[in-house]
């Protein structure tokens, strides 16, 4: 039986991928769910073979904690799902200090680096001649100059934590050129872009998910969205994905200047917040990210999507005993 650790497990991201393995894989694969708080507190504990509470990402500790899972859990893949989750594990991969019998489901620790410094990002994609928003350090020289209204952006950033929109000089007083970055007021709606590059036979598939009613922040929790295959789309992404490199599932997001324009705004090494909306159509990016990881084929698993779709998406509510043994109940 195949041990995959998957972490971040209390995002919604790890909640989609853990679901969409329990209906490609079933129960052939142990999960164990890892994450920084208490089970009770992860919904996806409830899909998951075993639970560990383990440290953030980001502290010291956290690097014992996977050497402890590696002894108790030999020969297991680990799939981190959070953006600092995924640096820190390739960055350990990348200097042979991953624990021993661990193997990483993520993209090589350059390319992860690449995807969260955006201002490389903006940069990297410039050079290769891939569409993306005016974007500027937030210099002193900078703030006098930029036409406003303008979009703050943090340059390491999590999904859209502390973006936001300065209509007036004054907002931008005492940014930090090397944390700030200033990019152009693009229109909405946003496009994410799910996609997937096989390790070995370099397959390439993505599809777009359009929302059609306004998010708050990253939040896509409900509302309905428009989803379809666009060629020219799917020709930026594939060389993207091929030169940065990308290997295996990854999302990006873009706004348009002009209709049917779109401009890349962040690309993510790992599965998006909706890539559950791609999956209800055929094009399952989580578990294809693992089958070809170990090698299956892939192709069933990432059909076609002909046509435009509305797919809705709403909450769900899932409930467990707080400290029994886990019960699903879902309305």
């Amino acid at each position: 039986m195949k041990r995959l650790i998957l972490g971040a497990a209390g995002t919604g991201i790890a909640f989609g991928a853990l679901h969409s393995i329990r209906e490609r894989f079933a129960q052939s694969v142990y999960v164990i769910a890892i994450d920084p708080n208490p089970r009770d507190r992860v919904a996806a504990s409830l899909y998951a073979d075993a639970y560990v509470q383990v440290p953030l990402a980001r502290s010291p500790e956290f690097g014992e904690a996977l050497r402890r899972l590696a002894e108790t859990y030999p020969g297991s893949c680990y799939l981190p799902a959070h953006d600092e989750e995924i640096e820190v594990a390739a960055c350990l991969a990348a200097q042979g200090k991953l624990p021993a019998g661990l193997k990483l489901v993520a993209p090589p620790y350059e390319s992860v680096r690449i995807c969260r410094d955006k201002w490389r990002m903006y940069n990297w994609l410039r050079a290769h001649d891939l569409p993306t928003p005016e974007t500027v350090l937030a210099t002193p020289e900078a703030i006098g100059a930029v036409a406003l209204p303008i979009i703050v952006k943090p340059r390491f950033g999590t999904a859209s934590t502390g973006i936001r929109l300065a209509r007036d000089r004054a907002d931008l007083v005492g940014l930090d050129p090397d944390r700030w970055l200033l990019q152009e007021l693009l229109a909405e709606p946003q496009l994410s872009v799910d996609a997937f590059l096989g390790r070995t036979d370099g397959i390439f598939r993505c599809v777009c998910r359009l929302m059609e009613s306004p998010s708050v922040g990253f939040i896509e929790a409900r509302g309905n969205w428009r989803v379809f295959e666009d060629a020219l789309v799917a020709r930026q992404a594939e060389r993207l994905a091929r030169r940065l490199p990308l290997p295996g599932a990854f999302f990006f997001q873009a706004l348009s200047k002009e209709p049917g324009r779109w401009l890349i705004t962040d690309v993510n090494p790992r599965l998006a917040y909706g890539s559950r909306i791609s999956a209800i159509l055929g094009a399952d990016f989580a578990a294809a990210n693992l089958a070809d990881f170990w090698g299956e084929p892939t192709g069933i698993l990432l059909q076609p999507i002909v046509g435009e779709h509305i797919v809705h998406r709403q909450f769900g509510h899932y409930a467990r005993p707080a400290d029994g043994a886990p019960v699903m109940l879902q309305a």
